[in-house]
């Protein structure tokens, strides 16, 4: 089904839709074709991927909290999707049309006002989330998809515009990007870039109020002490090379948002690189002849609430590395359970190429 049939489809849905409704929670149908898809280590993908979105946006215009008013947060949305990635082919090679299968996804997205004139709207709309896709390395051998269950990332930009007090339409442009992080191997993810034309209807359900004891955090400065415990998947095998991540640092709040930090990382393998049971401990730029791994890291952190977004890049003090990786960068979210204690999640990143996502705890003491 082509993108112009889809969105014939989605104007005669709405065309049936009464005007009438003026709360401001808001859904979303939307036609998505993806006009650009790449991948890293050489691949070449060709064909365009088309499927479809269903949003659900929480208004956040009766909301105060400090991140909303700052960021200029006009929903936040809970986006569920399907693209089908049926007539790709990896190559040029004809066998492997289909090999890609669908991909199912959920993404946690924001809605961020840029600019407005009028009844038009500028937004930019970052989201994580899952995929799970039909297909998988273990399933068809295809190079891309490692595991069924993976991680989503997508940005994009979109220009709104109302076209009754209750019904507009929207178009945009994003890049989205799903892997599972390494845990199952080869994990070359697929990127890409896609075009959407969708409606937005109000319903009648207001979004949600300002708290009356909204979530802060313990201090302006703290210094920060984390762990995490992960795997890294073994090439075409499904065995496991466990490690551990620890971090101690500083933080210094900018506001009640922004949040730099600096500090030192280090990464324990329980089985390090050995040259005569390659491919069973190689991991890419990884592998390291040691079992300790030691750097120097700064970034920064943005504050949803007790969601926190963060990332930081890395140089490496000591890596025993069978590759020339000298840097890293650590994405990954935190959510606070107590002002002073937060459950984490991070992936390890050398380059383009996910080490393994690490799962633990973030204490802060101020």
């Amino acid at each position: 089904m082509t993108l112009k049939l889809n969105l014939l489809i989605l104007l005669l849905i709405f065309s049936n839709i009464a005007l009438a409704q003026t709360n401001n929670d808001q859904i979303e149908f939307s036609a998505i074709e993806g006009i650009k898809i790449f991948t890293p280590n050489n691949f070449s993908i060709q064909g365009k991927i088309q499927g479809g979105e269903f949003g659900y946006h929480f208004n956040m215009a009766d909301n105060k909290v400090d991140y909303v008013n700052l960021l200029g947060i006009n929903s936040i949305d809970v986006v569920a999707s399907y693209r089908s990635l049926e007539s790709l082919t990896i190559n040029n090679d004809s066998a492997t049309k289909g090999s890609l299968g669908g991909a199912y996804s959920v993404i946690g997205q924001l809605e961020i006002q840029l600019a407005k004139a009028g009844p038009v709207k500028l937004l930019f709309t970052p989201g994580f989330g899952f995929v799970y896709s039909t297909v998988s390395y273990f399933s068809n051998k295809n190079p891309l998809v490692g595991s069924h269950v993976n991680f989503a990332a997508q940005a994009g930009m979109k220009i709104f515009t109302a076209i009754t007090p209750s019904t507009g339409v929207q178009a945009g442009a994003d890049l989205f990007h799903y892997s599972d992080g390494g845990a199952r191997v080869p994990n070359n993810g697929i990127n890409s870039l896609n075009i959407s034309f969708g409606i937005v209807q109000s319903i009648n359900r207001s979004g949600p109020t300002t708290s009356s004891q909204p979530f802060e955090y313990d201090s302006k400065s703290a210094f920060e002490f984390g762990f995490d415990v992960g795997r890294r998947g073994v090439f075409d095998s499904k065995a496991n090379l466990y490690r551990s991540g620890l971090y101690a640092g500083y933080s210094y709040g900018l506001n009640k948002v922004f949040r730099l930090k600096a500090g030192f990382d280090a990464g324990y393998y329980f089985t390090p690189y050995n040259i005569n049971q390659d491919p069973t401990t190689g991991e890419g730029f990884a592998s390291s002849y040691a079992r300790v791994r030691l750097g120097v890291s700064a970034g920064g952190d943005l504050n949803l609430g007790r969601l926190t977004v963060m990332a930081s890049y890395g140089y490496y003090l000591h890596f025993y590395s069978v590759y020339p990786v000298h840097t890293y960068w650590t994405p990954g979210l935190k959510y606070y359970l107590l002002p002073w204690m937060a459950i984490q999640g991070k992936v390890y990143i050398h380059s383009n190429q996910a080490d393994y996502l690490g799962v633990g705890l973030l204490f802060r003491v101020h």
